[in-house]
């Protein structure tokens, strides 16, 4: 027999797993059940333990699918002998295991089956679909207890979940769940999977999909890959629970791996601001907020594109979704024809204009609810906010604080971590990091990243790079029923365009934000200077119009001072009308030159550059070539032949390359010399200032 001191090493090891073992462990070889959570009549525990050769055994949880060996040497204290002889018994005992499963969950099945035939259909008065607000969908009844089957694909019953009038949920024990699901309507190209019976109820009755009911998180991923597997057109969307108040998530953690296997997408409830603690399946939004919430929050996941995949399969195809099938839907607004929910803004403006604080002053209206310039009241909310320019505590909440805003709503992005050790916050890497932060905080209403250009991981003037880097702000806003907000700068020339074609960087930035507001300090006809903030562009409302405004310095607590916003009387006239300043020395210059020297100053900072090369650039960023020309013409930019079979460099005039390999250091900061010789004596001196330090020019490139 085996030694008593084994059987408690044995005993031990299943306690470790979190399994109750019994009281009397057999060393025979053969399978024995037992209760693993220690209840009367469950028997989903079992184990095969034998003391011939080593003494060893496996034992695990039909319940959870659990399953682990144990044995009293280990592999480098056996011999050869030994590990084929322990090898064999493992298999045998894995045999033993296999053969009691598959029999016990026939047995299940057959029970199961016999339960459903009998059982009557459910009514729609019965305490738990009262409570829940939801129809039977085919549910049937046993005593007071709701039936829920338990298929796989093939329609085969295998298990029943019973839930109680006061909502107790138990399965049969043994009975296989893994893969297993209970559907509700007919799939028509999209097919939602969550987690219990009422949270499917509620999505069915809002969208009309069809919806398979995977009972736990833990079996959304089997599910959805039996399904996909199955059903390889179908558009799989995860509806998932937001365990906002467990730590992990554990909900939408496992819809989005859920979603990751089958290359489907992931849905969350949205909640209003009254979110109680209990509050986070899509059942429990629709009680708080209605259907219509519901079926707002799975629209816009079926909305995103679905993931690309290596191949696709042979009987795959486009969706199409005719017209006559969709229901027209308004434009959310945080604030009419500003700010509206789910949707990216863009907030531009020369330096000293008050962008950050005009963001922070909206910031404010939405913790308290207060009102916005026009007088309408705003629905209040939390605030995101990602700054890579200001500090929270010593500038961005001192700003807060004087524009009257709720501390307690407010939320600052600063940092992450990685395999335990804080990093920089990267939106490359950390935005489903972000959204699941902001989830847990809830009701995020405002995001505001400033500047919006921290969110481009690649070149800010070109624009796949700044489309593809934006797209993460975008579906971040979209899931959270959020506006965001991203803060940028006007190029240094082009007054007197179009404001919203000022934006720096590529044209991207505007044409992927809906709405793009413009904040400047103006002269008005009697030469009195005003601040307005204007909207520029706007794809989903009005683009005209705007109010005027001031900064001031207040002392919202003692010795901590900083600025806020007053606003002042609305203003009629398009963003051009209205930020329009009488004519500069370099309104001749115009946008485009403009956009040309900005993208010269940020293609050649970092040294010598192949013309080739700059002109592939150009091209990408939209700028015309012989515009780029007469900004270097403006700039003084040195172009020189690298040896003799080389081919010409373009490079700043700091330092002149001879040799790009070898760079000199540099010997000043251009952009703010040039500044300073823009604003003392205009544009017509840069040449002269270009030519006095750059040096020799018996290499300079003839066109």
């Amino acid at each position: 027999m085996i030694a008593a001191t084994l059987t408690d090493e044995f005993r031990t090891a299943i306690e470790a797993a979190g399994l109750t073992p019994p009281d009397d462990l057999i060393a025979d070889g053969k399978l024995h059940r037992f209760s693993s959570d220690g209840r009367r009549g469950d028997d989903a525990g079992w184990y095969v333990l034998h003391d011939d050769g080593i003494p060893a055994g496996t034992f695990g949880c039909w319940r959870h699918g659990f399953t682990q060996d144990w044995c009293s040497k280990t592999q480098a204290d056996m011999t050869e002998a030994e590990q084929q002889a322990h090898k064999a018994r493992m298999q045998q005992a894995k045999t033993l295991r296999d053969t009691e499963e598959a029999q016990r969950r026939a047995e299940v099945s057959k029970r199961a089956q016999e339960m459903w035939t009998r059982a009557q259909p459910a009514p729609t008065d019965h305490p738990y679909l009262a409570t829940k607000g939801v129809q039977p969908h085919g549910l049937r009844m046993d005593g007071e207890k709701l039936l829920v089957p338990l298929r796989d694909t093939d329609g085969k019953t295998w298990s029943l979940q019973t839930i109680g009038p006061d909502g107790g949920k138990r399965f049969l024990p043994g009975g296989r769940k893994r893969g297993c699901y209970f559907s509700i309507g007919k799939p028509d190209g999209v097919l939602v999977v969550c987690e219990g019976f009422a949270t499917g109820a509620s999505v069915h009755e809002a969208t009309g999909h069809a919806v398979a009911v995977a009972l736990d998180a833990g079996n959304l991923q089997a599910v959805s890959q039996a399904l996909h597997d199955r059903y390889r057109d179908l558009r799989l969307v995860l509806a998932a629970d937001d365990d906002w108040k467990t730590d992990g998530n554990p909900g939408v953690n496992k819809a989005r791996e859920a979603a990751q296997a089958v290359n489907g997408c992931v849905a969350l409830p949205v909640f209003p601001a009254d979110r109680p603690d209990r509050a986070t399946d899509f059942n429990d939004l629709a009680a708080l907020a209605g259907l219509d919430a519901v079926r707002r929050c799975i629209e816009t996941a079926l909305r995103e594109p679905a993931p690309e995949v290596a191949a696709a399969p042979a009987n795959s195809g486009v969706i199409v979704v005719n017209g006559a099938d969709l229901k027209p839907e308004p434009i959310l607004w945080l604030w009419r024809d500003w700010l509206a929910l789910g949707k990216l803004h863009i907030l531009a403006g020369a330096p000293g204009q008050g962008k950050t604080t005009i963001a922070l002053a909206m910031a404010a209206t939405v913790t308290v609810g207060g009102h916005w310039p026009d007088g309408s009241r705003c629905t209040d909310g939390d605030v995101l906010i990602w700054s890579g320019e200001d500090d929270p505590a010593d500038t961005l909440l001192p700003r807060l604080l004087a524009a009257g805003a709720n501390p307690q709503r407010c939320h600052f992005v600063t940092g992450t971590v990685v395999d335990g050790q804080p990093q920089p916050f990267d939106p490359a890497r950390d935005m489903l990091a972000l959204q699941a932060k902001a989830q847990a905080i809830g009701n995020v209403r405002l995001l505001i990243v400033d500047p919006v250009v921290s969110a481009v991981t690649g070149d800010s003037h070109k624009n796949a790079e700044v489309r593809r880097s934006l797209q993460p702000v975008v579906d971040l806003a979209a899931r959270l029923g959020a506006a965001a907000i991203g803060i940028t700068h006007f190029s240094k020339s082009g007054m007197g365009g179009d404001p919203a074609t000022r934006v720096i960087g590529s044209v991207a930035f505007t044409a992927v934000a809906r709405v793009v507001m413009v904040a400047a300090k103006v002269k008005n006809e009697e030469g009195e200077e005003r601040r307005i903030l204007a909207r520029g562009k706007s794809n989903i409302g009005p683009d005209d119009g705007g109010f005027e405004y001031h900064i001031e310095q207040t002392e919202p607590l003692p010795d901590i001072h900083a600025s806020c916003i007053t606003w002042g009387q609305s203003v009629a006239g398009t963003a051009r009308e209205l930020l329009n300043e009488p004519a500069g020395e370099d309104e001749s210059a115009g946008p485009a030159l403009s956009g040309a020297t900005d993208f010269l100053l940020e293609a050649l900072k970092d040294g010598p550059t192949p013309t080739k090369t700059l002109q592939s650039e150009a091209r990408d960023a939209g700028v015309a070539w012989r515009t780029v020309r007469r900004a270097s013409d403006a700039l003084g930019v040195v172009k020189h032949k690298s040896g003799f079979d080389g081919g010409w460099y373009w490079s700043l005039p700091e330092v002149v390359h001879k040799n790009p390999r070898c760079p000199h250091e540099n010997v000043g900061h251009l952009r703010e010399k040039l500044d300073n010789i823009e604003d003392a004596q205009g544009l017509d001196k840069l040449d002269t200032f270009c030519k006095t330090i750059s040096g020799d020019d018996a290499d300079v490139e003839v066109f």
